[in-house]
């Protein structure tokens, strides 16, 4: 036995609805995971990197100060290399608290042991200064050149993976955008086509009963001046139905009318027919 068509129109609804709940659901996650991901991306990487940029900098004036106080022995020069040293520490730090991967960690450690190779060097030359005695300053030097080199290349290093992670999450956030997008308009073509599909099945099946219900009433009388739309035609025999106002409301009126005197008959012709059938 089939399904009633009413159920039928139930069922469909409801599956629209679920549909278009289950595509809000998933747009609903769907822009919390990028929003979780772009705050993640400007919060942490993008931090990452301006303390990169900090860190090179405090480094490169440390070097750019401790090569001034050997040249000049003077004490402002040794502290002020004292406080970018304190910043160099400050921005390592920082980097230790944000850093996501073991990559990045081991460049890290490898950079601070850079930095602390550096200053033994430069130590041992300000022991020497201080003490005035001679020592070998260009070996020293070309020392604390190489370890700079090295120093100076892992944090290019650093900068070029934090760079890296940052571009693999934006990627990501667009990738997903992208696939929300399919699938939102997916998700909206097949609500329209079937919205539309059940709007159509709807107008149907209201307008079958209407139609049987007026042809019923036809065959019901004889005289075609019993039907309700007859009627109407004969009472307005001039009129076009597009005119003003008070023509259309006659007509309406007289459709009223007419109807209830088609229903009267046709209560009176059933009871007549009943009470004819309890005689006999």
């Amino acid at each position: 036995m089939g399904i009633p068509i009413f159920w039928r129109l139930i069922l469909g609804t409801m599956g629209i609805l679920f549909l278009s709940v289950a595509a809000c659901l998933y747009s609903i996650i769907q822009l919390g995971t990028l929003s979780r991901t772009a705050r993640a991306a400007l919060d942490g990487d993008q931090r990452m990197i301006n303390y990169q940029e900090g860190l090179t900098d405090a480094f490169l004036s440390e070097v750019r100060y401790s090569g001034k106080f050997i040249f000049t022995h003077t004490e402002d020069r040794y502290e002020q290399l004292r406080q970018f040293k304190n910043d160099f520490a400050r921005y390592l730090g920082q980097l230790k608290s944000l850093m996501q991967s073991d990559e990045i960690a081991a460049s890290l450690s490898r950079i601070e042991q850079f930095h602390l190779q550096y200053h033994e060097l430069f130590d041992r030359e300000v022991a020497y200064i201080r003490a005035n005695q001679t020592y070998a300053q260009s070996r020293y030097q070309q020392e604390r050149d190489k370890v700079f080199e090295s120093a100076l290349s892992e944090v290019e290093r650093l900068k070029t993976l934090l760079q890296s992670n940052l571009q693999d999450k934006l990627e990501g956030i667009d990738r997903a955008a992208h696939t929300a997008r399919q699938i939102g308009i997916l998700t909206t073509i097949v609500v329209t086509l079937l919205g539309t599909l059940f709007s159509l099945k709807i107008s149907r099946s209201i307008a079958a009963p209407l139609k049987q219900l007026e042809l019923g009433i036809a065959t019901n009388f004889a005289k075609p001046g019993d039907s309700p739309w007859v009627a109407i035609e004969q009472n307005e025999p001039n009129s076009t139905g597009i005119g003003s106002a008070k023509p259309m409301l006659r007509r309406l009126t007289t459709l009223v009318g007419n109807t209830l005197t088609t229903w009267n008959r046709w209560r009176w012709q059933k009871a007549s027919r009943t009470g004819k059938a309890s005689n006999r």
